[in-house]
């Protein structure tokens, strides 16, 4: 962000949030969707969340749909962050902006820190399980059935997932194979619907500082939903890259799922299943939905690069992201059984 819109946007928060004039405000780094930043007085802390500048993919990056779904989860499961208030006024700031509560905790990204040992690591990975499923299980308030489109929520997402990859596809397509395995494999839609995060992962967890194994705090809910709770798990798994993965898959892996001890995708779904009571043979059309929704979504921002509406180089290097994810995604359907 610029200084100019830097200011601009500290501005706009000093107008709606009572704190001081010292107000500083801090960019944290690691998304690559929207913009976070910590906003310090001296005496407090609030995070506040805003949209990237440029064109946006339809429905992406909706901070108005992401402050209402925290809101009305609020009360209901106690690792989602207390939002404050939304600013949604251009003749303030030109893109929508909420101010939610800091979490401060332990941060996991890609690799483990220090703080763990190898013998914490099946707990850290038992603990993110249990907190996804616990989301699964919120009621379903009036509130939060403003996000359920009703029946067909997996055709919606493939059908949705394939026209967005349509409309940012690379020049040399080479993912009609996984596109038409997806709708050939699609399961029956016959599952209760639960409140589903599809973005579940380490680095949007925030964990506790004294005891180390426990989830204090989930971030991130911009893709949050009503929907079927296995395609949550797709979602989680598509980042879950173990440790006999491909050398290519490993090297573009962003959490610290290949460590000692951590589980394995079998051992994810086995541990949902064990405590969910839910009964899967096969997930395999769950895990390469999963691919194909992340490869899409990278794809969406090197389009953003490719086109110079951003000019961050931690994007410069996903158009080989796509390309390994879609490797991986066509050798999951030829070793498929289904």
């Amino acid at each position: 962000m610029s200084t100019d819109n830097h200011t601009q946007l500290l501005t706009a928060i000093k107008q709606s949030l009572k704190c001081s004039d010292k107000a500083i405000l801090v960019k944290l780094t690691g998304g690559v969707s929207n913009l976070t930043y910590r906003l310090t007085d001296g005496e407090h802390q609030w995070i506040v969340r805003t949209s990237p500048p440029g064109t946006k993919a339809r429905g992406a990056h909706d901070m108005v749909r992401e402050f209402n779904l925290l809101k009305a989860l609020s009360g209901d499961y106690d690792l989602s962050p207390k939002v404050h208030f939304l600013i949604d006024d251009i003749n303030i700031f030109p893109r929508p902006l909420y101010i939610m509560e800091a979490i401060n905790g332990i941060e996991i990204h890609k690799n483990i820190p220090d703080i763990y040992s190898t013998h914490n690591h099946p707990q850290l990975c038992r603990s993110l399980i249990q907190a996804q499923y616990q989301l699964h299980q919120v009621p379903l308030s009036q509130e939060l059935q403003v996000f359920n489109k009703g029946h067909g929520y997996i055709q919606r997402q493939v059908d949705g997932w394939i026209q967005r990859y349509r409309n940012v596809q690379a020049k040399h397509n080479r993912a009609d194979l996984i596109i038409d395995w997806l709708l050939k494999q699609m399961p029956e839609d016959k599952r209760a619907y639960t409140l589903i995060h599809n973005d579940f992962k380490f680095d949007n967890l925030i964990f506790d500082a004294q005891n180390i194994t426990t989830v204090k705090g989930v971030l991130d809910w911009e893709m949050a939903t009503v929907g079927d709770p296995l395609m949550d798990l797709g979602c989680s798994l598509a980042y879950w890259i173990q440790a006999d993965d491909s050398a290519n898959l490993q090297a573009i892996r962003s959490q610290p799922t290949t460590e000692k001890n951590m589980l394995s995708r079998d051992d994810y779904v086995h541990q949902y299943c064990q405590i969910s009571g839910l009964s899967l043979d096969n997930y395999d059309f769950y895990y390469v939905y999963g691919l194909f929704r992340l490869m899409v979504i990278v794809q969406q921002i090197y389009y953003r690069y490719e086109k110079g509406q951003t000019d961050d180089q931690r994007f410069k290097p996903f158009g080989q992201i796509r390309d390994i994810l879609i490797q991986h995604s066509q050798q999951q359907i030829g070793d498929s059984h289904v």
